[in-house]
């Protein structure tokens, strides 16, 4: 059994707070949406790639 280290329910806030900061920061733009995919992407991968190094 796998011991979950970072729980699923804190990084789903942690990404949904970060979004709505940016939001409400700089406005519903193009580049914000993409800066927050982007951003998704690498803190999801963090984890992956410090596991197979």
């Amino acid at each position: 059994m796998p011991v979950d280290f970072i729980p699923d329910q804190l990084v789903e806030n942690v990404l949904e707070d970060v979004g709505k900061k940016l939001d409400e920061k700089y406005g519903q733009k193009n580049w914000v949406k993409r800066a927050y995919w982007l951003l998704v992407i690498v803190f999801l991968s963090v984890p992956i790639i410090y596991y197979f190094w």
